[in-house]
């Protein structure tokens, strides 16, 4: 099967958040079962040069866009069997980071352009054409309004993942008219516009031929007013062909057992070993070496959604009441930096802090925490509990979203179980849940069970890429029915 995907990030290359780690390993697995994988990416400033060095421009193409004929540099890279081709536009990615440019929605519209100007051009030949969020949600419209691009759509079929329905790409009408050579009649409020704006994310719900979200819990969450975002009424519409896929976990970069960021490398028959990667972890963050006492660690970006205000609360009540040590690794918010920057102040000994991100610490900390702290709010899939279990460090989260399908309470009488949840909806609070965990660090057996049912599961993509060659047959199979 043929493949093509349109992303705003993938690593290496190019990485903000959860989105890149996806677009890294999924066309991977893809191309390993046998499949014909094209991934279509910007080609921003930021990408590193070890990289850049090694891209070769293969065409020159011209994209009409805002009434404009604008130069577009077509660059190849080839790696593990994925052709990736790398659009370049010195005026639209040019710049000093990813997002947050006042003219984001251009950007990406003449991005979404591009990449079917491309496929035409190059006769890049595709069954699917998958998209993934805002940034690219306009291309599944495209194919079936734009009439150079409806060649495209006699052969393929179209699929948007949403990773994050919080970010929808909301922008002036504008943005949309100005950008596009389509009908008067194609700006269709039913299904692009939302609250007087153009909406991206919702267009491409309208118009992919399948949706899918990164967890199943995640797909029946944004059903509702609670965690629709404005938009669970168009869900609806949807919901026969809305699909929840669990993430999967890279788990040749996420291996404690070849991982040469961490102090020293173990497996599940060599767990004793995560002791020496505590200390070291300790050591670094500038913590009391102390084996017997449970260190906990919160690696995220501070957003609300990751419910730091729910720590603001517990963490301050737990680390009087109990022997055990806090670290953070992270960044965001300026108001919950600075808590977490004031109760290492508070607690010196107790808890340390480091903000920004570092990919090696991270690795560590996984390897030497004994707990991993996730209160969100909600969370479309969540990587850090899968790492966190891959690395035999026990999670304590909210039940929502992919936490919901991955994080399993553990059961003392018949020894299941990977973790602790609370429920934010049940009034199950996030502190009972991390004294659970506390109660059960204590029982060395059942800590020790526990640790090793997380390392044990199987939580690759392996699994997660099959359900998507699933879907993609059951599209192509309608399409050659036809």
């Amino acid at each position: 099967m043929k493949i093509s995907m349109a992303a705003a990030e993938c690593v290496p290359f190019a990485k903000t958040g959860g989105l890149a780690d996806v677009i890294g390993a999924l066309p991977k697995e893809l191309a390993k079962n046998g499949h014909d994988v094209t991934v279509f990416l910007p080609k921003y400033n930021v990408i590193a040069e070890e990289f850049v060095q090694h891209f070769s421009l293969i065409e020159e193409i011209p994209v009409t866009f805002g009434g404009e004929i604008k130069p577009c540099g077509v660059y190849q890279y080839n790696d593990e069997n994925i052709r990736y081709l790398f659009l370049e536009s010195r005026e639209y990615f040019g710049r000093s980071k990813i997002y947050g440019e006042p003219d984001d929605g251009e950007r990406f519209n003449f991005f979404s352009i591009a990449v079917l100007t491309a496929m035409k051009e190059m006769e890049v030949k595709a069954d699917i054409i998958h998209v993934h969020d805002w940034h690219t949600a306009i291309i599944p419209l495209l194919i079936k309004k734009d009439s150079r691009f409806k060649v495209l759509g006699e052969s393929a079929k179209t699929v948007l993942t949403i990773h994050n329905l919080q970010f929808q790409g909301n922008f002036a009408t504008t943005v949309f008219t100005k950008g596009f050579e389509l009908d008067e009649n194609a700006f269709d409020l039913s299904s692009i516009e939302w609250n007087g704006n153009y909406n991206m994310l919702k267009t491409g719900i309208s118009y992919a031929d399948k949706v899918t979200t990164v967890s199943p819990s995640y797909r029946d969450e944004i059903l509702t007013a609670a965690y629709g975002e404005g938009l669970e009424d168009v869900l609806k519409e949807r919901k026969g062909d809305l699909v929840g896929i669990l993430n999967g976990l890279d788990t040749q970069f996420y291996n404690p057992a070849t991982d040469l960021a961490i102090e020293m490398e173990y497996d599940h028959s060599s767990i004793e070993e995560k002791a020496v990667n505590k200390r070291k972890a300790q050591s670094l963050m500038g913590l009391p070496v102390k084996g017997d006492v449970p260190l906990t660690v919160m690696i995220s970006r501070l957003a609300g959604q990751k419910g730091i205000d729910i720590l603001e609360e517990a963490l301050p009540e737990l680390l009087q009441s109990n022997e055990l040590q806090f670290i953070l690794l992270g960044s965001g918010e300026e108001k919950f930096e600075d808590f977490f920057v004031q109760l290492a102040k508070e607690f010196p000994d107790k808890v340390a802090v480091h903000i920004g991100f570092d990919e090696d610490l991270a690795h560590q900390l996984y390897a030497g925490a004994d707990i991993f702290l996730m209160p969100s709010h909600f969370e479309p899939c969540g990587l850090s509990q899968l790492i966190s279990m891959r690395y035999g460090t026990v999670p304590v989260a909210n039940k929502t979203g992919g936490l919901k399908d991955t994080v399993i309470e553990y059961d003392r009488v018949t020894q299941t179980g990977n973790g602790f949840l609370s429920d934010f909806t049940g009034n199950e609070p996030f502190t009972e849940a991390v004294r659970r965990a506390l109660m059960f660090y204590q029982e060395s057996g059942h800590w020790e069970a526990i640790k090793k049912n997380g390392m044990e599961a199987d939580y690759s993509w392996k699994q997660s890429a099959g359900l998507y060659e699933g879907l993609y047959q059951e599209l192509t199979k309608n399409l050659s029915a036809k």
